[in-house]
């Protein structure tokens, strides 16, 4: 995140980030859930939700919300009304990040369940009730952490798909990013895994729906991504 963001970071107690986790989650595909909304067509929005695996925070992520807002000359809309809602943490109101800035963003520990609802509001310009299927969080299953793998022979990645995205991603130190069909599987080449003390095995999974009340190029987009390390090549 840009050094100069102003950061409101939400944290929840260890109880409520774990019912925050179990719960919301749907299992049919996340895009299936997705709603374009409606607007003035006034507004550029382009919002991000990026939950990154962080072992020192409660639930184990840390979840970043960012919504830049311009208007259709790109001029900063400053001053705006930005909420995004989830059934498992209610109603944030993301503060902008300085006087005239038109970017708003709160950070917060975990990863809601459940799907995404995204408004923005300033005098008449408007986006409203875009909807984002949260692809759930997912685990590596294989390999673990600590694992011992054979170098220059084919490794199977596997994960697990809470509610299927509409893509993936998997990479490590020598490998990737490869993108991919989120089906809970890939097979990084032999070619591509050498020998590695301490290698690092991160998936990433996206769903992504174009806004239709907003200007060209408007979307709500979600990352989430989760790490086995080390693992030994050898």
């Amino acid at each position: 995140m840009k050094a100069f963001h102003r950061v409101l970071t939400l944290t929840l107690s260890p109880v409520t980030m774990a019912a925050v986790l179990a719960c919301g989650d749907n299992t049919g595909p996340a895009a299936s859930r997705n709603s374009p909304g409606t607007g003035t067509n006034t507004l550029r929005v382009t919002a991000d939700i990026d939950a990154k695996d962080d072992a020192g925070a409660v639930g184990g992520f840390t979840t970043e919300y960012l919504v830049t807002v311009r208007d259709g000359a790109s001029n900063k809309v400053s001053g705006a009304t930005v909420t995004i809602s989830n059934p498992s943490i209610g109603t944030l109101t993301l503060p902008e990040t300085g006087a005239g800035s038109g970017d708003y963003f709160v950070a917060g520990s975990g990863f809601p369940g459940g799907d995404f609802r995204l408004n923005v509001v300033r005098g008449t310009d408007n986006v409203r009730d875009v909807i984002l299927g949260g692809p759930g969080v997912h685990t590596i299953t294989t390999p673990v952490t600590n694992a011992t793998v054979a170098a220059n022979q084919a490794l199977t990645v596997r994960w697990t798909v809470p509610s299927r995205a509409t893509q993936a991603e998997v990479e490590t130190k020598n490998f990737g990013p490869q993108a991919l069909p989120d089906t809970g599987a890939y097979v990084i080449p032999a070619g591509s895994n050498p020998a590695e003390a301490a290698q690092q095995i991160r998936v990433f999974r996206y769903n992504e729906v174009s806004l239709a009340g907003g200007l060209l190029g408007s979307r709500l987009r979600v990352e989430v991504r989760n790490t086995v390390e080390p693992v030994s090549v050898q």
